[in-house]
């Protein structure tokens, strides 16, 4: 299977994975045959690639890092408590159940991501989704996570940090959708609306015994910056709370890899390119340095191109150097197939470099 970004997708390809929408619901099974009108359906619904049957990587599968049924149960849970907060219900907002919920997904969450061998690689999944919020606050609750065993974290550091992942953006479900969900630029006091959803939610989760204090400041501090520049109270440095400076590492990359109403998604080394310029500005060195090894940067079934001028296929990961994956090489420089294809490891050939990712299909 080939991982194909869906603007590049075209009619007559057929599915390798099922497409799935937020709530487990399967809309698309494995070779539906793909339509002009079905790809830009997917895409407005912010759908960002999609698996695509190929005969150059037929043998190739792709593992979801988290079981569908646990992300299914994780989307559900934070659905239906957040449609609660969002309908006005503040009285019963963290009414016993609505945590003990939280608690179970967070258990199942936690435990996931440290079993799994190989780097995260959440694009692995493709599904639709209603409302980003939701789908964001699950995203980043798992590269949080994914990041906090990276660390070292404990248990009880985990559980607090996945718990403020889950509920970091909960402060905009008191935001007027209009505002929210604008697709053109804000204006200045529509942004200064936005930027207290930061404020709003510490001030919901702080009052809440079930919450622990420090889970309750990655909401309020998950927009604070290393160099002081963020807000709510520009924060500098260690001033900001580890749980937060690390957590937004992952808030950013899940925000530039997901499509918006306002721009597209990137590919994760796109991202990755980001956040790197903003190293010691925006984010930490060490929460960099340890995201880059714990995301796939060049995911599994991603075409690249290489600096010999070959197109090649992703087919695996060196988990100490994400950017030297090893690949498929399927086309010459000339962009013509190969009669038998080859496999190169970017690590044992340091001179061999890729160049462009999922710009020749």
């Amino acid at each position: 299977m080939r991982l194909v970004s869906i603007i590049n997708c075209e009619s007559g390809m057929v599915l390798a994975k099922t497409v799935f929408h937020e709530s487990g619901r399967k809309l698309l099974g494995e070779g539906f045959e793909l339509t002009n009108k079905i790809i830009e359906r997917l895409a407005d619904q912010g759908v960002t690639h999609l698996y695509i049957q190929d005969k150059a990587t037929e043998d190739l599968l792709v593992e979801d890092s988290i079981p569908l049924e646990v992300r299914r149960e994780a989307t559900k849970t934070i659905h239906h408590h957040f449609q609660i907060i969002q309908s006005g219900q503040k009285a019963s907002m963290f009414e016993s159940r609505m945590m003990k919920d939280f608690k179970r997904i967070l258990d199942m969450l936690i435990s996931e991501v440290k079993a799994t061998k190989s780097l995260m690689n959440l694009l692995s999944h493709i599904q639709v989704h209603d409302h980003y919020v939701f789908s964001h606050s699950l995203n980043v609750t798992l590269y949080s996570i994914a990041l906090g065993v990276k660390r070292g974290f404990s248990e009880k550091q985990l559980y607090e940090m996945g718990l403020g992942g889950l509920l970091h953006d909960i402060g905009k479900m008191l935001i007027p959708p209009e505002i929210l969900h604008k697709p053109a630029k804000l204006t200045a006091e529509e942004f200064e609306f936005i930027k207290k959803h930061t404020e709003d939610g510490f001030d919901l989760l702080r009052k809440q015994a079930d919450v622990p204090l420090l889970s309750a400041h990655c909401a309020f501090q998950h927009h604070e910056k290393w160099n002081g520049k963020g807000y709510p109270r520009g924060l500098k440095g260690e001033e900001i709370h580890l749980y937060a400076r690390t957590m937004a590492v992952g808030d950013v990359f899940d925000a530039l890899t997901t499509n918006r109403c306002y721009r597209g998604a990137m590919l994760p080394h796109e991202a990755m390119e980001i956040i790197y310029a903003d190293t010691n500005t925006h984010f930490e060195q060490t929460a960099v340095e340890r995201f880059r090894e714990t995301i796939a940067i060049y995911p599994i079934g991603v075409t690249v191109k290489l600096n010999t001028g070959e197109t090649a296929v992703v087919i695996g990961y060196n988990e100490h150097s994400p950017s030297r994956p090893l690949v498929r090489v399927i086309k010459d420089p000339s962009g013509h197939e190969l009669p038998s294809y080859y496999e190169v490891d970017l690590m044992k050939h340091l001179s061999i470099m890729i160049t462009e990712c999922d710009a020749i299909l």
